[in-house]
């Protein structure tokens, strides 16, 4: 067990209460500062002066609401993941049990919809491929697994997945694959390749999801 002093209480509730307190625009201009600063380099090459300078803070005032670099990095992946998701929510699992592959087509479709048009979305991709050893991206990428893994367990009581296949192997390959997919999708807008038809590209990526998954 782990015991902390009064003093490392006090800074916590410091923190908190002071980052509650700070005028929307100021701590609009924090995370999105952070976020940039984030999206664009690795943790270790991020730099706490770049991002209190480009929001206008001083460093007095930014540790008296923030206590770290890796508790900004938490705090900026967590508003992030909110933001993202008032744009665009996982349905629960259990809505698949009924036509398996027509409700994921229909999903699919949906992401590959809508996702682009999230600014938040897409900054937050490129903060997870970046950083995919931080502990705050673990955890959300936990919860994403989590959710592919209960996805995929309807599929197969329902008989649209190969239930001989292991579950764990089947979590692990769709959730490696999603990662290879948004990665190529970061490339392909960082390259602007106008060239590419992205609705096509979608329906490949799902044809390929089903050829690995169905019975």
């Amino acid at each position: 067990m782990v015991h902390r002093s009064a003093d490392d209480c006090y800074t916590d509730v410091v923190s908190e209460t002071a980052l509650a307190r700070m005028r929307p625009e100021k701590r609009a201009a924090l995370i999105d500062a952070a976020a940039r600063e984030f999206a664009s380099r690795t943790f270790e090459e991020a730099s706490l002066n770049r991002i209190i300078s480009t929001c206008g803070m001083s460093k007095s005032s930014f540790y008296h609401v923030v206590d770290s670099k890796d508790d900004l990095f938490a705090l900026v992946v967590a508003d992030l993941a909110a933001a993202a998701g008032r744009f665009w929510t996982p349905p629960a699992p259990e809505t698949f049990s009924d036509a398996f592959w027509d409700r994921a087509r229909s999903v699919w479709e949906d992401v590959a919809r809508t996702w682009p048009e999230s600014p938040e979305l897409t900054r937050l991709w490129h903060i997870v491929y970046a950083n995919p050893d931080s502990p705050a991206v673990r955890e959300l990428a936990g919860r994403v697994e989590e959710w592919v893994r209960a996805m995929l367990t309807v599929g197969r009581k329902v008989e649209a997945i190969d239930a001989e296949c292991p579950l764990e192997l089947q979590t692990l390959t769709v959730f490696s694959l999603l990662r290879t997919f948004d990665e190529w999708a970061l490339t392909l807008m960082e390259n602007d390749n106008a060239a590419v038809d992205s609705e096509e590209v979608s329906v490949h990526q799902f044809r390929l999801l089903t050829r690995l998954l169905q019975v």
